[in-house]
């Protein structure tokens, strides 16, 4: 009996289920909060501790008129963002910011697409070819300003050329004067983002099918054809992702433009970036306009990027409806 009993003993603690293994996973599963959490501590001491609170204190201090150092802050209200609403010189900054993302942003996206295409056919030498495009923006542009300055000043590379081609007539001080100095602004953005826009364009294109690309050659399809109909459709995520990162890099252009054009001559080229460093700097400057203007940059910023992506994401919703809608059509038919 004794030898039963411990034979069913030992038969019922090997028949129980082992508890040990539950509780380890779980403890591992909750250990894995705490070491994971200090992998993303540092990043978020610096968004939280350092971005969002330079925000909460700008716009702290766009109530104030402040000159800095230890001088008192003047409480003003909302003078300040009046004050920037009827400032000329802030409408001036905002059109500059709305030509130059235009016409920057249609040349990268044409210069991309064509050079994406291009690189994919057969051309000889095209990894030398892809190496002049990235090369704008791998230099940065504190090293490539003072070239550009050398190129567009009045005694410059430009004028030289004209003159030697017979057409000195044609030669001015591209960037010392009003009517030409945002040109030069804009052809710098240019050709610096003519090799992003390729990069991106030229990834997206080798992710398309190649099978349907033969069925369009197939069907009869020619290059631009392909280029139009099927290409350009499947790189349409790379358009709209352009297009709010060069909203936003118009928003907050600076380095360039201070080092060519320093936003002048009388404010011509001049964009919000310029003129919140010009109220930063100098004699009369005032901190709290300045922090207004920031505030304003970064609602602007932040109001076009969600318009933009909401219109991307009803486009794309609606296109499966055209689809099925199409498809009942047909089998009605």
């Amino acid at each position: 009996m004794r030898e039963r009993a411990a034979v069913t003993g030992t038969d019922r603690e090997q028949s129980r289920p082992s508890r040990a293994t539950g509780p380890r996973k779980r403890r591992g599963a909750s250990g894995l909060l705490p070491s994971g959490f200090m992998w993303i501590l540092p990043a978020l001491i610096i968004s939280v501790g350092l971005i969002y609170y330079s925000i909460a204190y700008s716009g702290f201090l766009s109530f104030f008129s402040w000159g800095g150092g230890r001088q008192h802050l003047k409480p003003v209200g909302l003078d300040n963002y009046t004050e920037i609403f009827s400032d000329p010189v802030f409408w001036m900054a905002i059109r500059n910011t709305v030509i130059y993302f235009v016409v920057v942003f249609t040349v990268q996206v044409i210069g991309g697409v064509l050079f994406a295409a291009a690189m994919h056919s057969r051309v000889i030498m095209a990894n030398v070819y892809k190496v002049i495009i990235v090369i704008p923006i791998v230099v940065a542009p504190a090293t490539m300003a003072p070239a550009h300055i050398q190129v567009w000043q009045s005694d410059g590379t430009l004028n030289r050329i004209l003159e030697a081609i017979g057409l000195g007539d044609l030669a001015q001080s591209w960037i010392g004067q009003s009517t030409t100095s945002l040109l030069v602004v804009i052809l710098v953005g240019c050709w610096g983002s003519i090799g992003f826009g390729f990069i991106l364009y030229f990834g997206a294109m080798t992710q398309i099918d190649p099978e349907m690309l033969e069925a369009g050659r197939i069907d009869g399809a020619g290059n631009f054809r392909i280029l139009f109909s099927l290409v350009l459709p499947n790189v349409r995520s790379i358009t709209i992702s352009l297009a709010i990162l060069n909203l936003i890099t118009a928003l907050k252009l600076f380095d360039s433009v201070w080092l060519i054009t320093q936003g002048g001559p009388a404010h011509s080229s001049e964009f919000l970036g310029t003129m919140i460093y010009s109220e930063t700097s100098g004699a009369s400057r005032d901190l709290g306009y300045a922090s207004a203007l920031s505030i304003i940059l970064m609602l602007i910023a932040v109001a076009t990027s969600i318009i933009v992506q909401r219109s991307s994401r009803e486009r794309a919703a609606a296109r499966p409806r055209r689809g099925r809608r199409a498809v009942s059509e047909e089998r009605n038919v």
